[in-house]
């Protein structure tokens, strides 16, 4: 890990400087309610196309003393709801950008099929991510949900998203440990222990078991899904 740190560390001094053409990459490490805060535009949507045009570069930093490469990555997506912003068509492509260099860690790798909150922002005519190389999505596992309801605030209501069955819902495909760390970053611990204790009274017994599984291991000293 600190040698992922310090890798991030120095493309970050790197990247704002050297010659540059094509759109500016925009490298920022965002949490997810700055993510929140900051985008002008946020969609819930399933990726249907993920194309990476690794021979369309550009040069923007330098990194060892070498000149640093950028590919970018397109994402079409059709959207089911719109969270924030005037985005009404019923799909969307936006794209951002990956420098030509070994990725681990925590950075934007999507994947083809899944299912997104999505965080934009406008670039002239075009939709952009709103940073580039960094998480810019939050995984949504919880299949389709055709109505959202924003009463208690947009942190609240992805949250909920992150947990709540949806219309195609499937079990074996949700991650609870994913919808936990990022319910944990928007709502804090009181929130997210709440999604999870009304997780836990769901009529699925595997659904139900998770929850306590994910309450037990997160909070070992309180007693929950008791008998």
């Amino acid at each position: 890990m600190s040698k992922f740190r310090a890798w991030s560390v120095l493309i970050a001094l790197t990247v704002v400087g050297g010659s540059s053409c094509g759109p500016h990459v925009v490298y920022q490490h965002l949490t997810d309610s700055e993510l929140l805060q900051q985008s002008p535009i946020i969609v819930v949507g399933r990726i249907e196309k993920l194309e990476k045009f690794w021979k369309e570069q550009k040069h923007q930093g330098t990194w060892q003393g070498r000149p640093l490469y950028w590919f970018h990555v397109n994402v079409r997506i059709a959207v089911e709801n719109t969270l924030r912003g005037d985005v009404k068509a019923p799909s969307l492509e936006y794209t951002y950008w990956l420098p030509q260099l070994p990725t681990v860690g925590e950075w934007n790798s999507l994947m083809d099929g899944a299912r997104y909150v999505h965080f934009l922002r406008r670039d002239g005519t075009h939709l952009r991510a709103l940073v580039d190389f960094w998480p810019s999505a939050i995984r949504v596992t919880t299949g389709r949900h055709s109505a959202l309801t924003q009463t208690g605030g947009l942190p609240q209501t992805i949250a909920q998203l992150l947990f709540q069955p949806g219309e195609d819902f499937d079990a074996a495909r949700f991650n609870i440990l994913l919808a936990s760390r990022d319910s944990f970053r928007l709502v804090g611990e009181s929130g997210t222990t709440a999604l999870l204790e009304e997780l836990a009274r769901n009529s699925n017994s595997q659904i139900r078991a998770e929850a306590c599984e994910e309450l037990k291991s997160q909070w070992p000293a309180k007693h929950f899904c008791s008998e």
